[in-house]
């Protein structure tokens, strides 16, 4: 047994809750042949990864555990390490205080690491331990980037600052701009960082005096990055050229896509370009296809929602809708429900625009306008294929919601998205786009509405009590007393970069259509009446369960008034 700082290595893994009884008594086994650190049998037998070795080491050595994707790095004094030097050493410069310097290692035990550190800086050090991983990709991501843009500046520093809408730049300046190595490795950064950070979208944007990159992870956005205008035209042609957009044309919009690998697993990228007064903006939506296909139960329903939902997708036929704002995750569960009706027996087949993820065995047609392949004219030809389950990527018109009509009242399941704020109002829609409310009455079987809402770290999850005034405002309506409630919150870590929140799990609100919900689409009703009658039957609304899911220490209060309307 190896003595140390803090306890031994077994009793703080023990305590860390890292490794169980059995696995200590057995590493300790092979150590008593192969006289191998503790350390390192753990991490060769695949029962510790190098976050827990950092974490057992850090505590080793009475030091501090820091993740360095998520620290605040001071960019200022990064040029007074060398970067080969660091990248040898493992280790990275994270910020200076008065005279004291603030430094990164993965290796505690490197006598000569630390020997270079103090000659290069001096003597007052303060170490923090992190994952040799993070340290090579906070080097790539300071350094390089550093690097990259100052040669990037130099390269198109002839560039005008400001194009002008009337003017115009060479194609074939426009193309090298695009291709010069410093600016692919400002934007492989920008990309690569933000699918690290598990970002959803990439906002590319340009400002009167700079270029600004935005990263919006679990809903909310976050500035990262800003660039010299000088680099404005290498690294929006850089985008383009990558999502096969035409660079010289500047003045429309355009879309495109980007399919690319990231540590073995395939990402693609939807791409959106838009004219703005100060140059085109770009946003890049991720789609990471690994996280697409999660069975039901994973995506947040509440027991009583999934058995709803399950109800409704069971039927043989009729129309279901899904509502909710863009990046609601409408697309996720409409997958989700396709992979539980996916049996050789089916013939499925989609119209979506665009095809965001693969489905295996489910015949997915991508939309093409400029071919004339738009989803009504798609549609038409989809009820010649023999289906049995459709789905249409979105009604936005009342061609298509009329031909969905007509596949659901004969004999064919269709699922689709419409634009709504909640459930009911679904059924009015669809009479506004101009169908007949007793054929909405007729096909229609479920409506439902969905959000995303941020889920409490759990690293830094705590117990508070909302004012209750707050409580009292939303009308808290869950099934236990509010003063039996225990809610939670999130102080803040370097596992949910110091906001309190990680991940994000769905609400929904789930209107099957009942006989008293047909007769009132039938009326005519307003979508507050059909609300009404849906409530009376024991539909939960948004606010429900969302106040259900902040009650069960899944979200907050905060979260929940921020997603959520609380004027039903």
């Amino acid at each position: 047994m190896i003595n140390i700082k803090g306890g031994t290595v077994g009793k703080i893994a023990l305590k860390k809750g890292f490794i169980t009884e059995k696995d200590l008594e057995k590493a300790l086994g092979i150590q008593k042949i192969t006289k191998e650190p503790l350390l390192k049998i753990f991490v060769d037998t695949g029962i510790l990864n190098d976050e827990q070795v950092a974490q057992i080491l850090a505590e080793q050595w009475g030091l501090q555990y820091v993740n360095l994707l998520t620290y605040p790095v001071d960019k200022e004094i990064l040029h007074l390490l060398d970067p080969e030097r660091a990248r040898y050493y493992g280790i990275f410069l994270l910020k200076k205080e008065g005279n004291t310097y603030h430094v990164a290692i993965s290796d505690p035990t490197n006598i000569e690491a630390m020997d270079y550190l103090r000659v290069t800086l001096s003597d007052n050090i303060v170490f923090y331990v992190a994952t040799r991983a993070s340290i090579q990709q906070a080097i790539e991501k300071y350094y390089e980037m550093e690097t990259a843009l100052k040669q990037a500046e130099e390269e198109v520093g002839k560039v005008p600052e400001v194009v002008k809408e009337e003017e115009e730049l060479d194609i074939t300046k426009l193309k090298q701009l695009g291709e010069e190595a410093p600016v692919i490795r400002l934007v492989n950064n920008v990309i690569t960082q933000a699918i690290i950070e598990g970002a959803s979208d990439i906002h590319v944007e340009p400002l009167e005096k700079s270029l600004r990159v935005r990263y919006r992870i679990d809903g909310i956005l976050y500035e990262k990055q800003s660039f010299p205008k000088s680099i404005q035209p290498g690294i929006i042609s850089r985008l383009k050229i990558m999502s096969n957009m035409d660079i010289a044309e500047k003045r429309i919009p355009q879309d495109g896509r980007i399919s690319l690998k990231f540590e073995g697993r395939k990402i693609d990228f939807r791409v959106s370009s838009l004219p703005t007064v100060y140059g085109e903006k770009v946003v890049l939506r991720i789609l990471d296809k690994t996280k697409a296909l999660m069975p039901l139960e994973k995506l947040g329903f509440s027991a009583e929602n999934l058995k709803k939902f399950e109800d409704i997708i069971a039927q043989p036929y009729g129309m279901i809708l899904i509502s909710g704002p863009t990046g609601s995750g409408k697309t996720t569960t409409l997958y989700s429900a396709l992979q539980r009706l996916n049996t050789p027996g089916r013939n499925i087949i989609t119209v979506e625009d665009p095809v965001e993820y693969q489905l295996k065995g489910v015949n997915q047609v991508q939309v093409n306008e400029k071919a004339g392949l738009l989803f009504s004219t798609a549609l038409r030809s989809i009820l010649r294929q023999d289906p049995d389950i459709i789905l249409i990527g979105e009604i936005r018109d009342a061609e298509t919601a009329k031909i969905a009509i007509e596949a659901a009242l004969t004999g064919h399941l269709v699922f689709s998205t419409i634009h709504t704020n909640d459930s009911a109002s679904i059924p009015t829609r669809l009479i506004d786009m101009g169908v007949e409310p007793f054929l909405v009455a007729s096909s229609l079987i479920g409506a439902t509405a969905q959000r995303l809402i941020r889920k409490i770290c759990p690293y830094c999850k705590k117990e508070y009590n909302p004012p209750k005034d707050i409580l009292e405002n939303l009308g808290f309506s869950v099934s236990v007393n509010v003063n039996d409630i225990t809610f939670y919150k999130g102080e803040g870590c370097d596992k949910c970069n110091h906001t309190g929140y990680k991940g994000r799990v769905a609400i929904n609100e789930i209107l099957p259509i009942t006989p008293a919900i047909q007769k009132l689409i039938m009326k005519n009703a307003s979508s507050r009446e059909i609300s009404e009658q849906a409530k009376k039957e024991g539909m939960k609304t948004l606010l429900d369960d969302a106040l259900t899911k902040a009650a069960e220490g899944i979200t907050t209060i905060e979260e929940v008034l921020r997603v959520v309307s609380t004027i039903e």
